[in-house]
């Protein structure tokens, strides 16, 4: 599966795809060059996911890191971590990635898999995501088991289930011996600061085609300004207002690519006061004028 562009609920939860229900595993292949931008925004699922970079470099940012990833590489994202991916300078970036609901490996309920290999994980805010790199001998079993495990989804033949659960169980027993030291420090408190950031891109995307403040922005997690300032700047790296700006872009980027409508007429439907702001803007996004961007995107 090639994906292109994410499906998000109101609450910034990605709806991760998937062929069957009782199988909770995404396999896809990811083209940056296919994304809305060229890159994959903020977002979160209850997923865990693994990615594997075949060509190219991507920087993954989460909460509190960055990470620049090279061909060859692979990095592990936790559950429910706000998580963005650009691509670095070079070739297109070409990854294989894996999402899947962890109850995959844990069985029933409170099961020993549960208790004592995932819960510990999936509660470790601290553990944001991994980064994996061939030349650790631990990790590069992980990559060697993700590709098989990715191959085998990709095959689909008679059994390929088994295959990729039991490379995915194996996987996730070596991650887990990796961060148990970081395990064993004790931090899993929630990041109050995600959450209310999580309230505010929420509120924002909910309301982009109107003039916003900063007050109301904040007001969405009843927060002062000084406050929404500085959640979005340690959550995101960024201000509310680029956030705003990036997200409209991106919508309007949608619309040139499904509409017909004018650049005045979807300048304004997301909330750009004129035309030439609106081309100003989009220019510094997306490296490119709104007109040449849906040239290239015609069809």
């Amino acid at each position: 599966m090639i994906i292109t562009s994410l499906t998000l609920n109101e609450n910034l939860e990605e709806q991760v795809p998937r062929n069957a229900a009782a199988f909770p595993v995404l396999t896809c292949y990811e083209d940056m060059s296919m994304r809305t931008g060229g890159y994959v925004p903020w977002h979160w699922h209850p997923d865990v996911e693994f990615l594997i970079l075949i060509q190219g470099g991507i920087r993954l940012c989460t909460n509190s890191h960055t990470y620049n990833i090279q061909a060859g590489e692979g990095a592990f994202i936790n559950s429910n971590m706000l998580h963005y991916k650009e691509p670095l300078p070079g070739p297109t970036p070409l990854a294989l990635n894996q999402l899947f609901d962890i109850r995959l490996l844990t069985g029933f309920y409170k099961s020993v898999f549960e208790q004592k290999y995932t819960a510990p994980v999936l509660e470790c805010r601290e553990l944001e995501a991994l980064q994996l790199h061939p030349s650790n001998t631990s990790q590069r079993k992980i990559l060697d088991l993700l590709r098989h495990s990715y191959d085998a989804a990709d095959s689909e033949e008679e059994g390929y289930e088994f295959t990729v659960r039991n490379d995915l169980s194996s996987a996730w027993f070596l991650l887990f011996r990796e961060v148990s030291p970081l395990l064993h420090s004790g931090k899993v408190s929630v990041n109050l600061g995600e959450e209310r950031t999580k309230k505010m891109m929420l509120f924002i995307q909910s309301h982009y085609q109107e003039k916003l403040s900063l007050a109301q922005i904040a007001s969405a997690a009843s927060i002062s300004e000084r406050e929404c300032l500085r959640c979005f700047r340690q959550t995101l790296n960024t201000s509310p207002f680029t956030y705003l700006l990036e997200y409209r872009t991106r919508m309007a980027a949608d619309a040139l690519r499904s509409t017909r409508k004018s650049v005045t007429e979807i300048a304004g439907d997301c909330g750009f006061g004129t035309a030439s702001y609106f081309g100003k803007i989009f220019h510094k996004v997306m490296d490119c004028t709104p007109s040449q961007y849906r040239s290239l995107h015609k069809g």
